[in-house]
């Protein structure tokens, strides 16, 4: 029996307007906990943004954000991985100096807010408002003084993938860069990452794998579906993460592809 579903947000839970259907889920999630079903929200997204998409609308309690750097349940900290500051400093060094990335937009998601530098080209984006809550423009990001879970790298879409690669070969081996969506590449530590979070849960329900379904759409969500038994790739989902999962979805986000499914599991416990 499914006792613990996961699902990734951008793409995947939400449609393109960043909406979802509230009351059927509301409905989905109350027949959840009835049954001992955990539901975990999985994301590259910091974690006072996750509460902000569920505040007033659902009582969602866990959530694996900044990739797995911080798992939250019940406003309690169940774990944290925070960007040692020496290679945080060497990261930012390497990526401030390096000419292929000069029209690139640099921000740290940390603890107490997200920090962007002063007069930053997307300072005033509203995708960028609506992503980062609680910006703070520094002189300086190296001088930031927080537990910092990733730095945020945000480029052109068609450079996403080419600065994925290239970031690989010049990064610390002790960090890897991840594609998460929308321009957007995450640089975390290599011992980070969704399937982890997932499994110290796992760990902290007293579950195993077999008894977990995932869903997700971007290269960021490739362990955690890899790790979870049923783990779904969303119809949308990049072609490569759908070659690495053995369960695709019907339908789309926008076509409420996660709910589809969720509706059958629930249907088959109650049968």
């Amino acid at each position: 029996m499914i006792k613990l579903i996961a699902t990734d947000i951008d793409g995947t839970f939400l449609n393109d307007q960043n909406e979802y259907p509230v009351e059927r889920f509301n409905r989905q999630l109350k027949q959840m906990q009835q049954l001992g079903i955990h539901f975990v929200v999985a994301s590259g997204n910091q974690y006072r943004h996750l509460q902000d998409i569920f505040k007033e609308k659902s009582p969602v309690n866990t959530f694996i954000s900044e990739n797995g750097g911080l798992i939250m349940h019940r406003n309690q900290v169940i774990d944290a991985e925070p960007l040692p500051q020496p290679q945080l400093r060497l990261v930012l060094r390497r990526l401030t100096h390096d000419p292929a990335f000069a029209d690139s937009s640099i921000n740290l998601s940390g603890r107490n807010g997200n920090y962007m530098e002063k007069g930053d080209r997307l300072s005033d984006d509203p995708e960028m408002q609506y992503y980062f809550s609680n910006i703070k423009f520094v002189s300086d990001l190296a001088a930031v003084q927080d537990e910092i879970y990733k730095v945020n790298l945000i480029s052109e879409h068609a450079k996403v993938a080419p600065n994925a690669r290239y970031l690989t070969q010049i990064l610390p081996t002790d960090f890897q860069a991840t594609p998460s969506g929308f321009g957007s590449i995450d640089i975390i530590p290599t011992v980070v990452n969704k399937g982890t979070a997932l499994a110290l849960l796992e760990d902290y329900w007293q579950l195993n794998p077999d008894q977990v379904m995932a869903f997700g759409d971007n290269l960021n969500d490739a362990e955690m579906l890899q790790h979870a038994h049923y783990g779904y790739a969303m119809k949308n989902a990049r072609p490569e993460l759908k070659a690495q999962t053995s369960f695709v979805t019907n339908l789309d986000n926008n076509s409420a592809g996660v709910f589809d499914i969720i509706d059958q599991v629930l249907s088959r416990v109650n049968e």
